[in-house]
């Protein structure tokens, strides 16, 4: 597997791209090929920090959440007085947890919300929707205080002491991502989300890094686990997670459970056939702009390519 996976890797639209094919104990096959940061033509390495994006919410504030609410429809104001009078307060856990509780996909507060408490208030404030389905970033930026709230500690603590995953600048070298416009400079070693950005790096939705190896580690924890399940009848989310392949993400031949991140990222399980797909990258290096589709075909290809070998 390992030569002709290294083929379809060297065949990625991102600058840097690394993937893990892993089971709960060990390893498969690990690939890391392309270029760190495009400016100054650095290759990537293994030792490289990657930002996580939205895999934040999975592999750090999830557990938590999971940890210290043992009943998810105990509403988000029972166990974060500061929701209090707020309509999402009345939200539960499960509700934000599976993207039902109203809350609009994301809102650009960093545009008119300076600092990390003005920040959440503005999510806090937000009008509630119908309890549809909607993949929605407000509702974990409300979790990863909540997290902090009941745990008395930072997010970043928590995630350094449980995976070894952090928040801010890395202790070494970083793949690149952006050239941000709204900050006016290449994004490296610090989050691309402009929401966690302007919450201080530290948010329940995006701004963990890690290592290749740290991710894999991270995400063999669940594929020791049960599998995630729909939260309804005809869901694609169960609790944090995305349960059904969409494109780009996952497949039919391997079932479970899976989420994206948006700067190139994606991690999908399957408990069943005690087998996990990591995928790192900078699909958004030096832009995102006409990225997205030729990045979500490549990633298409390479699910493929691991069902042939199934």
């Amino acid at each position: 597997m390992g030569s002709s996976l290294l083929d379809i890797v060297r065949r990625s639209p991102a600058p840097a791209t690394a993937v893990a094919v892993f089971g709960p104990d060990e390893v498969f096959t690990r690939v890391v090929h392309g270029t760190a940061d495009l400016t100054t033509g650095r290759p990537v390495t293994d030792e490289d920090w990657w930002d996580l994006a939205s895999l934040t919410k999975v592999l750090v504030t999830l557990p938590e959440v999971r940890d210290l609410v043992p009943n998810p429809d105990l509403p988000l104001e029972d166990l974060w007085p500061e929701a209090r009078g707020y309509a999402v307060g009345r939200a539960t856990v499960r509700a934000l947890l599976t993207h039902t509780a109203g809350l609009p996909a994301t809102v650009p507060f960093y545009r008119t919300a300076t600092g990390r408490d003005a920040v959440l208030r503005a999510v806090l404030a937000q009008p509630l929707g119908p309890p549809e389905e909607v993949y929605s970033d407000l509702g974990f930026m409300l979790l990863g205080r909540m997290v902090e709230a009941l745990s008395g500690r930072t997010l970043d603590a928590l995630a350094r002491d449980r995976t070894g995953l952090r928040f801010g600048a890395p202790p070494s070298s970083s793949v690149a991502t952006e050239l941000d416009p709204w900050r006016g400079r290449l994004i490296v070693g610090e989050v691309h989300d402009e929401n966690a950005a302007a919450m201080g790096g530290v948010a329940g939705q995006a701004g963990a890094f890690g290592t290749l190896s740290l991710v894999t580690a991270a995400a063999q924890t669940w594929l020791r686990g049960p599998a995630i399940t729909p939260a309804r009848p005809g869901a694609t989310f169960g609790l944090g997670w995305m349960v059904t392949p969409r494109p780009g993400l996952g497949s039919t031949r391997l079932p479970g459970f899976g989420h994206t991140g948006y700067v190139g990222n994606r991690l999908w399980l399957s408990p069943s056939r005690g087998l996990g797909v990591l995928i790192l990258a900078n699909r958004v290096h030096p832009t995102r702009e006409g990225t997205a589709e030729p990045y979500v075909r490549w990633c298409s290809s390479l699910f493929a390519h691991l069902e042939s070998r199934i």
